[in-house]
């Protein structure tokens, strides 16, 4: 079907004013040229499909067809053109069944509006977009400034939370064989105002191709359980069956994310701070000597990891070998030294997680490379930080999964959030149509 649009525009310009190419713009899109040729559009299509069934208007015989006119009525909607009023018909379908509604929209067979929502899914999806960034109030008042009409807070709320819903939904099939061979998690807490908890605990989990250096969203749960989230991807295959463990020393994600066949790496940048506060918890030794001690062992492990990424490019194990056996055989040495002065958790911390420190040198032995820090992860949660954790928020665990759902995806995976929003708009029926336009202008008319 084609439709056809006459259009005349005519400005005006004073011959003595300048103006400038940026206030002629916003004249015209003042004008809402846009919105005014989608009116058109749809209502001319509206009117076609009355004449293919019903016949040309007053024209004989028309009393004998089956489908009738039955008057017309406003449709309000509001898209990125604008803010529109269509007046479109109702037909009656004389021979449909009692239990059927005989009047229907003809357009509608070939234009689907969103449901009965006046919101229509581009101008909502451009909200719920600004809203991975803004609170829903500031999206409100800042997209009035880009677009003709935005959606209240509540309704850009709304349909955060159907369209981070959807998106969890889509995404398990874009992870879904991502054979990563790092996997990096992380957690964090956001203030809840659900009565039964003071904070929500979220989750998310990176997975890492090292040889494409190339990461993904795997995961982002809410007050869920570290075993589940672990399970589920590996049904999902995501990760690797030997996929190494890149974490912070929290006891739940490494029991949940190892086995037998998988190692863990302890991030090295951790290392430091945490050692520190398991000396000062102890009480034993004074700040210049918990400072000298930390420092000690900080200058150990980073010693290591500048010995790998200098040796590991030429192949050179036996440095590396070497330097494994050094680092490790100092901090067993620290460990006993701090078990003989009665630092307890100190102690049991470098014991507990010492293999772990030099996971990512042992690897590099074997031909593999690992990460020996979780700053992709991290980074992820300052993400968080800025969205959630602002002055005052408090979230139900719904709507905070929404929101990190698409504000995470949109951060980690730009391709797949894309894919997500084709999808969302439909944008493959695209093909489905085409345009001609042509214009002429002549004496300064348009």
């Amino acid at each position: 079907m084609h439709a056809t649009i006459d259009v005349r525009l005519t400005v005006s310009i004073d011959d003595d004013k300048t103006i400038p190419l940026a206030t002629l713009a916003e004249f015209i899109t003042d004008r809402n040229v846009e919105s005014a040729l989608l009116e058109s559009l749809v209502e001319s299509l509206d009117a076609a499909r009355v004449e293919a069934l019903c016949g040309e208007k007053h024209a004989t015989g028309n009393g004998d067809n089956r489908f009738q006119r039955a008057g017309t009525d406003t449709r309000t909607a509001v898209t990125t053109a604008g803010e529109h009023e269509f007046s479109l018909h109702y037909v009656q379908d004389t021979a449909a069944d009692h239990d059927e509604s005989s009047y229907f929209r003809p357009v509608e067979d070939m234009i689907a509006f969103d449901g009965q929502n006046r919101y229509q899914q581009d101008i909502a999806a451009k909200g719920v977009d600004l809203a991975t960034s803004l609170s829903y109030r500031d999206t409100a008042d800042h997209g009035d400034g880009i677009f003709e009409r935005m959606p209240s807070p509540t309704t850009i709320n709304r349909r955060a939370r159907e369209y981070g819903g959807k998106l969890k939904q889509f995404l398990p099939d874009c992870v879904a064989d991502t054979d990563a061979d790092a996997v990096i998690p992380d957690g964090t807490k956001c203030h809840s105002q659900d009565d039964d908890r003071s904070y929500h605990s979220v989750q998310a989990t990176l997975g890492e191709d090292t040889a494409d250096e190339s990461r993904s969203l795997l995961d982002l749960s809410v007050n869920a359980d570290w075993d589940e989230t672990a399970a589920e991807l590996d049904d999902k295959d995501a990760v690797t069956d030997d996929a190494t463990v890149v974490s912070d020393a929290e006891e739940g994600i490494v029991t949940a994310f190892t086995d037998e066949h998988t190692d863990h790496q302890l991030d090295l940048v951790h290392v430091g701070r945490t050692l520190d506060y398991n000396l000062w918890d102890d009480g034993v030794f004074s700040m210049d000597q918990r400072n000298e001690i930390v420092s000690e062992v900080i200058d150990e492990v980073f010693h290591l990891k500048n010995s790998v990424a200098k040796h590991r490019p030429d192949e050179e194990f036996a440095a590396i070998r070497s330097r494994i056996a050094r680092t490790t055989d100092r901090i067993e040495k620290t460990a006993w030294q701090l078990d003989q002065y009665g630092s307890e958790k100190a102690t049991g911390y470098l014991r507990r997680w010492l293999q772990s420190i030099v996971t990512f040198a042992e690897a590099a032995i074997e031909g593999f490379e690992v990460p020996w820090t979780s700053n992709p992860v991290e980074r992820l949660m300052g993400e968080v930080s800025k969205r959630c954790k602002n002055q005052g928020m408090r979230w139900t665990a719904e709507g905070l999964e929404a929101v990190l759902q698409l504000r995470l995806v949109k951060y980690a995976d730009p391709p797949h959030y894309q894919s997500f929003l084709d999808k969302l708009l439909q944008r493959s029926t695209k093909t489905a149509m085409s345009c001609d336009l042509s214009i002429e202008s002549t004496g300064g008319k348009l």
